[in-house]
């Protein structure tokens, strides 16, 4: 036995000192989430019964990597708990991401097919973890990534169709932008202290009802950060111009500054504020053919704005376009490690004070009606959210909220609930995640 030990190691350490060609990895990810709908994203009054919704996502994700290609492909499955019978089935299985990518130099890349993409805060373009389903686009992506002297450059263009077989050119009637284009530029400086980007993003759409009608929109703005071992602060300006799908004209703006203080690895202090512009509906000419109400185009509908997500600072928000503000104030606790409590402050309110006028709703008749809008105090609510998270391991964490808010009769006119018939609301959720990698191997 003794002469075949010198052959046997020497395999052994050609195969430990040889070149790894490839890297295949298959992972998963379930994650239940039981809340209590009492309140959340809407007011309710005594017509309208709070209940439990449990909501489960299952993912397999497939990863393959080889000298300068990636692979990515994942399936998932979205469900509410009760949804089919135990013996029926309704198909909820679809494509996440399936996507390449291929390094061309060491700084320059390709990239395309269905794939996540996020940007800075997330303040325009979203993973929104928090979303059952996700949120993936289907584009080409060109990057450019020099880590030497902290540049980095992002082009990005999308073309979407609603279906495969149409020989001309039809009508895009989802949700979504029919032609997509942006670029994203960013520099790191004084040791990375100093972060700043610049985003410009161009959304084509049809016309409502008119094939070959498209209406550009334009977003642009840096978002402008700085950090030193205990302090933070942020900046973002972005203005946005162009035409919406209607044919109206935009002229909006957002801005949001916030600070943040580390006393010790325990606390730490943020406070902020965040500025949706909006339309002034008493000018009832203007609104006719010009929009001042600020869309956040494909951002996080959770992250900001308060976790009951009663506010989207989109032009389908629950403002009607009245625009809004958010004063708040956050308090991050960290007890021991893996260990989070967040206690966050939110104050709202409307930019313009000036709302279009709702049929058969009741409201107070000391309220100004000017050109068919009713004049509304801008305050809106107050929010609290507590938010906790435990980390166990690198495969399983879980998060545990609880929200509540005081609203005030502007929200229940924007609700269509008469005036002091709103009941308290509240919001409260339970999410466990487990992240298993089935397979992790190189050859």
């Amino acid at each position: 036995m003794k002469k075949h030990r010198f052959p046997l190691l020497l395999v052994i350490l050609l195969f430990a000192i040889a070149p790894i060609k490839a890297q295949f990895t298959l992972s998963g990810e379930l994650r239940e989430k039981a809340m209590l709908m009492d309140g959340y994203k809407a007011l309710r009054d005594s017509t309208k019964v709070p209940y439990g919704l449990v909501i489960q996502r299952s993912r397999l994700n497939l990863d393959y990597k080889k000298d300068d290609l990636t692979f990515t492909f994942s399936i998932q499955d979205v469900r509410a708990w009760g949804q089919n019978t135990p013996s029926d089935y309704n198909n909820n299985i679809g494509i996440f991401e399936a996507w390449a990518k291929y390094n061309f130099t060491t700084n320059c890349s390709v990239k395309f097919g269905r794939q996540q993409i996020k940007y800075d805060d997330e303040r325009l373009i979203t993973a929104s973890n928090w979303t059952d389903w996700g949120v993936t686009h289907d584009l080409a992506l060109l990057q450019f990534d020099n880590k030497i002297n902290n540049i980095r450059v992002d082009l990005g263009f999308a073309i979407n169709n609603a279906n495969t077989t149409a020989l001309y050119l039809d009508y895009y009637n989802l949700k979504a932008y029919k032609y997509l284009s942006y670029l994203w530029l960013n520099k790191k400086f004084m040791g990375n202290k100093l972060d700043i980007s610049l985003m410009s993003l161009l959304d084509v759409n049809q016309k409502l009802n008119q094939l070959n009608n498209f209406k550009n929109r334009y977003t642009i703005g840096p978002n402008i950060n700085f950090k030193t071992d205990k302090f933070k602060a942020g900046a973002i300006f972005y203005y946005q111009t162009g035409a919406l799908s209607d044919g109206r004209d935009v002229n909006a703006m957002f801005y949001s500054v916030n600070l943040s203080y580390r006393f010790d690895k325990r606390h730490e202090l943020i406070i902020g504020y965040d500025h949706y512009s909006g339309t002034d509906f008493s000018d009832t000419t203007a609104v006719k053919t010009k929009s001042t109400t600020f869309d956040k185009l494909y951002g996080s509908n959770h992250h900001f704005l308060g976790y009951m997500d009663h506010f989207l600072g989109t032009n389908s928000d629950i403002t009607n376009g009245a625009g809004i503000n958010d004063i708040y104030a956050r308090l991050n606790i960290t007890p021991k490690e893996n260990h989070n409590l967040e206690l966050t402050l939110h104050s709202f309110s409307i930019d313009k004070e000036y709302i279009p006028k709702q049929a058969v709703l009741p409201v107070s008749p000391l309220t100004p009606i000017v050109n068919k809008c009713y004049k509304f105090d801008k305050m809106l609510a107050y929010e609290f959210d507590i938010v906790y998270t435990y980390t166990a391991s690198k495969e399983m964490n879980l998060s545990l909220g609880y929200c509540f808010m005081r609203q005030y009769n502007t929200l229940e006119y924007l609700n269509k609930i008469s005036q002091g018939s709103s009941k308290f609301p509240q919001f409260a959720y339970f999410m466990i995640t487990f992240k298993p990698t089935f397979l992790n191997t190189k050859f």
